[in-house]
């Protein structure tokens, strides 16, 4: 154990799919877990969203980095007997199954204590165990539109948007991977582990706590903006977000943008007044605005110390003097992919200075080896393989 491995010893079996559980396994991977990712022979369905690089997606590349690959058939005999000596001397268990999935199979809870009453068990789903939607399939869009974030994500023209990054998948993540450090360090002083049921569901109400408070204290009343004016503008040849987060800032603002008639407005001299009022400061602010250039805007703005930043594509983040300063990415050429950057985790080692987690593994890679590693011989893999209970063949396809 180190800083640079604090969870090297620790073995994870990530039977999960997609995004929120084998993210959270990645990112236990990326502290020095060994992570063995149990997948059907057909793969994780993660493998089939989007463009395909060899056995790859986009998805199931950055998601997977360090593991190690087994392609075992849960629906054999020996598929399930297989999992079960994974599970045997496991300290986490990771799946993304609908509730009666893993109960149908023999992998309950229950039934995986029984194996290994020290294993940490983590159920990832989209609605959770239990109630009306428990079985019905979640995803991060779903869960966006369900949880209400669509409805409030909207446009300049009030339409309702979906966001393209994937916020409930990604953030169920981090709070998976929170939750399983927690029951790692609280283990020490127990006897047994412990059963954790991590939803999207979930996810999405911690993630818009703040939001979704705000709405159930709605009267109805006039609403009651945190800051205002504060949007993203239009300039001469970008755009910039920005806005008025102290009532200090408002005069000098107009001042800079030589609008002494809205500075002096009794009508404008609060958050509240200037939402109130907003018809009689919107256009001229937005015309002024429009006659600058970004940088001129972005200098002027920095002058008066007010939050703001010009708006960004990806190309301009990556290759920006900060984020180079702060070695966010890694540059790296991913075999079938190309040369993509590799975001650092914060908090967690660099990358680069171990290569098994600059790639993720194709379907099965690891399948002998894991095997031969959990006692089986050479007879009994292929015996295995003929009976169709596991998959050694599978890497290159």
């Amino acid at each position: 154990m180190s800083y640079d491995a604090p969870y090297k010893g620790i073995k994870v079996v990530d039977l999960s799919q997609a995004i929120a559980g084998p993210y959270a396994a990645g990112i236990m991977a990326r502290h020095g877990a060994d992570v063995i990712k149990v997948e059907p022979g057909r793969g994780d369905w993660a493998r089939g969203i989007g463009k395909t690089y060899g056995g790859h997606t986009l998805i199931s590349a950055l998601v997977n980095l360090g593991k190690r690959s087994i392609c075992v058939e849960l629906k054999t005999d020996g598929g399930r007997e297989v999992l079960r000596r994974l599970l045997a001397d496991a300290d986490i268990f990771i799946e993304s199954f609908r509730p009666s999935v893993t109960k149908r199979l023999g992998f309950g809870y229950e039934d995986v204590r029984a194996i290994n009453p020290r294993i940490i068990y983590l159920s990832v789903s989209g609605f959770g165990q239990s109630g009306p939607f428990s079985e019905r399939p979640g995803t991060d869009g779903v869960l966006q539109a369900f949880s209400g974030f669509i409805s409030d994500n909207k446009g300049p023209d009030g339409t309702p948007h979906r966001s393209n990054v994937l916020l409930m998948d990604m953030s169920a993540a981090l709070y998976n991977v929170q939750a399983l450090q927690a029951a790692l360090w609280a283990r020490q002083g127990e006897k047994e582990g412990r059963y954790l049921d991590n939803s999207l569901l979930e996810t999405a109400a911690a993630l818009q706590n703040i939001n979704i408070a705000a709405k159930a204290l709605d009267t109805g009343g006039p609403a009651q903006p945190l800051a205002y004016p504060y949007a993203i503008f239009p300039t001469r040849d970008g755009h910039v977000s920005f806005g008025v987060v102290f009532e200090r800032e408002y005069k000098p603002l107009m001042e800079m943008l030589k609008l002494p008639e809205l500075a002096d407005d009794a009508r404008l001299q609060s958050t509240q007044d200037r939402f109130n009022n907003r018809k009689l400061i919107d256009a001229p602010i937005r015309a002024a605005i429009a006659k600058l250039t970004t940088d001129h805007l972005c200098s002027e703005l920095i002058k008066l110390r007010m939050l703001h930043e010009r708006i960004n594509n990806y190309n301009d983040f990556m290759h920006h003097e900060q984020t180079k300063q702060m070695n966010a990415f890694l540059w790296h050429d991913y075999p079938d992919i190309g040369h993509i950057p590799l975001a650092n985790i914060p908090g967690a080692q660099r990358l680069g200075g171990n290569a098994a987690m600059l790639s993720s593994p194709l379907r099965g890679e690891h399948t002998a080896e894991i095997l031969t590693q959990h006692g089986y011989s050479m007879q009994e893999i292929s015996a295995l393989e003929t009976a169709g209970a596991i998959s050694t063949k599978l890497a290159a396809a």
